[in-house]
């Protein structure tokens, strides 16, 4: 809790001690293991009230139409006093640059729960036109490769930690014809990076040496990263249905020995080794952090920031708000009822191990020791045991998550407001490289005529303008 008698920003009352409304929206999984029955929502709505003296009103839409149902209370001028911003680096510009939000610069000076914990050059991404404007609700996020240890055994795949391009096509190429899927992808091209990053290409629009914006999907370097994909996807390494894939599927092929591998989250290894277990696929997961390609270059998908908490430019009671978000996301106790929920109602404690409840099984509830390595702080003392294997796989899984982020590969960040071609045309931009990419990896056209497609797109977008515009 914050200390002393604060002033609120706009009204000047006192509001330490004073009992505020706000409303908070996020989507309906966020509440307490992701349990969306309403009775026990509002259990955590009820604990977040008593630890910081307010009248909560929660706005939860589903994830599916999340975006869509926030959009619509920005725009009516209906901005929630705290909400959450997802697909931030593409998002948060925007919004910001249209006054939907306030800076939190000075909001956080007195609140090292946070300024210890992000690093400022994190909190870089999240500057609009100097200030920052929201604070993130995960750690760096980042994808690696995960791949199942029984496969690499039976087929003598011999692959390190960080293989190089033709290394990864050469082993992986053993598992071609032998009724597996070699390696599994999903249909969100945004995770073309991690192939990208070793041949020191760039999805989108990056920033070159001097400084300076360029488009990175039509380099040299591109093209060579997506003709090794395309490679994969013809010689039946690529999963030949990747682009239908959910994550949920991936994770199954992967999960039910269909798959020999997959791109996943840093945090997936006790999740992979106990659903494995489940189906009677049992085994080990070994973690691929990077490739390298021929050139050294390399990294793993670097998401950086995905989901952020801001408050609204609206607010009565800015200070209020980041009391909420400094307790739910950068406490202890608030990230424990973020992915537990409230002891006896989501869980029980029975012989020292945790246990949900039943109304809480029955309502998506999730109480998964991984979870917690997307959020600040890092918790060690739980005050109670998981299952006896997630306590085994615990320490490996801690080392993997440490050793992922060592391997971040590049990401950049283009402010909204400094184009308004770039403003414009963001979106469309990421829709046509993902459309000409899907077309070229699965050989529907040649590299040249996908770019010579994609070079009539940026001539009718004004792509020389746009870039012309972010560097002025």
């Amino acid at each position: 809790m914050f200390t002393g008698c604060q002033k609120d920003i706009k009204t000047g009352d006192n509001t330490s001690d004073k009992r505020v409304k706000l409303t908070f929206c996020m989507s309906q999984t966020g509440w307490g293991g992701e349990a969306v029955d309403p009775e026990l929502m509002k259990e955590v709505e009820k604990y977040i009230e008593e630890k910081t003296n307010t009248d909560l009103e929660i706005i939860a839409p589903p994830q599916s139409s999340y975006n869509d149902r926030l959009n619509v209370m920005l725009t009516t001028g209906e901005i929630p006093d705290i909400f959450v911003v997802r697909k931030a680096m593409d998002n948060l510009q925007v919004i910001a640059s249209r006054g939907y939000t306030i800076p939190m610069d000075n909001l956080i000076e007195n609140v090292p729960e946070i300024t210890s914990l992000v690093d400022p050059e994190y909190l870089d991404y999240l500057r609009v036109n100097g200030s920052l404007h929201a604070v993130p609700m995960y750690v760096p996020l980042s994808k690696i490769l995960w791949i199942r240890k029984d496969y690499m055994d039976k087929y003598e795949l011999n692959l390190s930690e960080i293989p190089t391009t033709e290394e990864f096509y050469n082993e992986m190429k053993k598992l071609s014809g032998k009724g597996i899927i070699p390696f599994t992808f999903p249909k969100f091209l945004d995770n073309l990076p991690f192939f990208f990053n070793p041949f020191g290409a760039y999805y989108g629009i990056g920033i070159d040496e001097n400084g300076k914006y360029y488009d990175g999907f039509n380099t040299p370097e591109a093209r060579e990263a997506l003709l090794y994909v395309a490679k994969l996807y013809q010689e039946k390494i690529l999963d030949q249905e990747f682009l239908t894939n959910e994550n949920a599927t991936i994770r199954e092929k992967l999960i039910s020995g269909k798959a020999a591998s997959a791109i996943d989250y840093f945090n997936r290894y006790i999740y992979f080794v106990n659903e494995s277990g489940k189906v009677n696929e049992s085994t080990d997961f070994i973690p691929i952090y990077e490739l390298k390609g021929p050139n050294g270059h390399g990294g793993n998908l670097n998401e950086a920031i995905q989901d952020v908490i801001c408050i609204s430019s609206k607010t009565k009671y800015p200070e209020k708000a980041m009391e909420v978000i400094k307790f739910y996301f950068y406490s202890q106790e608030g990230v424990k009822l973020r992915c537990l929920g409230v002891e006896d109602k989501h869980y029980t404690i029975e012989d020292g191990f945790i246990k949900p409840t039943e109304k809480a099984k029955n309502s998506g509830y999730k109480y998964d020791i991984y979870q917690f390595m997307f959020y600040y702080p890092q918790i060690s003392d739980f005050e109670f045991r998981w299952d006896e294997k997630t306590e085994s796989l615990l320490p490996s899984q801690l080392k993997f998550a440490q050793e992922a982020n060592k391997h971040l590969g590049p990401k950049y960040l283009v402010p909204g407001g400094k184009s308004e071609l770039y403003d414009k045309n963001i979106s469309t931009y990421k829709k046509k490289i993902d459309e000409i990419s899907s077309k070229i990896i699965l050989g529907t056209v040649t590299v040249d005529e996908g770019y010579k497609e994609y070079e009539e797109f940026w001539r009718s977008i004004k792509g020389d303008k746009m870039l012309e515009e972010l560097n002025n």
